[in-house]
């Protein structure tokens, strides 16, 4: 894929993507870091932003990115510098196995974004919404054009 195309590329990524980007790296992080280099665009909604305030709140978590010297706030700061909020007004039932993962397909509907990146079963199992398609951490970075491996 062309830089020009690739710079099109809009996303959303569901909470465990972010929570891995931020706090263990690797490939998750890898999506993040092309986005604050332009390279793509991230589509988050406040649900979205609510649910990671949340998850973040779990012990095991906080005591992982506190003992980094991070806070909850500094994470939220990030996804906002890095994403663009988009109001979600239409509330969809699609994912009937956990109803809380519509908000990742509302955002994208939203925002126009053409990938969902996920590592949830309920999500990757229905492989696409309409013309969105739903894509593993793995899967993105082919997209991308990044070689698998690389850190």
């Amino acid at each position: 894929m062309s830089s020009s195309k690739r710079r099109g590329l809009k996303a959303v990524l569901d909470t465990n993507v972010w929570i891995s980007a931020m706090i263990w790296g690797g490939s998750p992080a890898r999506i993040v870091k092309a986005a604050e280099e332009g390279r793509i665009s991230i589509a988050i909604s406040e649900e979205i932003l609510e649910e990671i305030s949340r998850v973040l709140a779990y012990k095991r978590l906080r005591e992982i990115y506190e003992g980094a010297g991070v806070s909850r706030e500094e994470f939220l700061e990030i996804m906002l510098r890095v994403g663009k909020i988009h109001k979600v007004k239409t509330g969809l039932e699609i994912v009937k196995e956990d109803a809380s993962d519509n908000k990742f397909i509302e955002c994208a509907v939203e925002s126009g974004s053409k990938y969902i990146v996920s590592g949830d079963e309920h999500l990757l199992k229905m492989r696409r919404y309409q013309k969105i398609k739903i894509v593993s951490v793995g899967e993105f970075i082919k997209i991308l054009g990044e070689p698998q491996n690389s850190h």
